[in-house]
């Protein structure tokens, strides 16, 4: 009941999270996320995510408590509710600045937040998607290529063909993140090529006639900008070392996320 009680008094507002915050009750929290009790980690994980929606300073004080290295495990937890509401605390730390975006990536939680992508519950995927579109939107480019390292591109992928407008919508934007990064270092040509050999060109495609309007628009827009003809001899003209000096090269053309830079 207090959990549940925090996680009520976290939701309101940044001033009321820093009440939890001063209270010094994150390490607790944290420590009640590795119990086995379900009705406890439920409550005490919410008012984590809850915390991590406030400021900058107030995710610092979870993320610097240890709580990433928790939330990768919860992950794998055998009740969706629990790794959906893992996979949400994570979307909330990765709108974050770069250092939280770090700390997600060396915190072990990539590997299982991709898992969750690829074979998860739907809605835990629409969480995972979520995390992995504002890892794209807010990171460096090293971070999104480390995202891209770890297989993220595939399940991305073979989740456009979901029947969920706001997710595809999120989707799309994730991919066009990541051709935008690859354009910044002369390497779109090889990240449209990972996208086309695991099947995103042609959902891309057929999204174009999509009943939501926002949905074909993006899908259309990305389309033009990054798989036009033109683009495509543009981009086999262009040097294969950018200006940050990194390169996206497959090393297996069978395997997705095996860039390297």
């Amino acid at each position: 009941m207090i959990c549940w009680a925090l996680s009520y008094i976290s939701d309101v507002s940044n001033d009321r999270i820093q009440l939890v915050v001063d209270a010094g009750l994150i390490p607790r929290l944290i420590e009640l996320l590795n119990g086995d009790e379900t009705a406890i980690v439920t409550p005490a994980l919410r008012c984590i995510g809850n915390i991590v929606t406030g400021t900058d300073t107030q995710t610092d004080a979870v993320v610097s408590q240890g709580a990433l290295q928790v939330l990768a495990r919860l992950l794998k937890h055998s009740k969706v509710n629990v790794v959906k509401e893992a996979a949400w605390t994570i979307s909330n730390i990765t709108a974050g600045n770069h250092g939280q975006i770090q700390a997600v990536l060396t915190s072990g939680c990539l590997e299982p937040l991709i898992s969750v992508l690829e074979k998860g519950d739907f809605k835990c995927q629409k969480e995972a998607s979520w995390a992995v579109t504002n890892l794209t939107m807010g990171g460096t480019v090293e971070q999104v290529i480390t995202l891209c390292q770890a297989g993220a591109i595939k399940p991305i992928c073979d989740l456009l063909s979901v029947n969920d407008g706001k997710i595809l919508q999120v989707l799309l934007d994730c991919l066009e993140n990541i051709l935008k990064t690859g354009r910044k270092i002369n390497e779109l040509s090889r990240v449209a090529l990972m996208i086309e050999e695991c099947g995103g060109l042609d959902k891309i495609e057929s999204l174009q006639q999509h009943e939501n309007t926002e949905v074909y628009e993006k899908a259309a827009s990305i389309i033009e900008k990054y798989f036009s003809d033109e683009e495509g001899e543009a981009e086999n003209i262009a040097p294969g070392v950018g200006a940050e000096g990194y390169v996206f090269q497959a090393g297996d053309s069978t395997q997705q996320g095996g860039f390297t830079f």
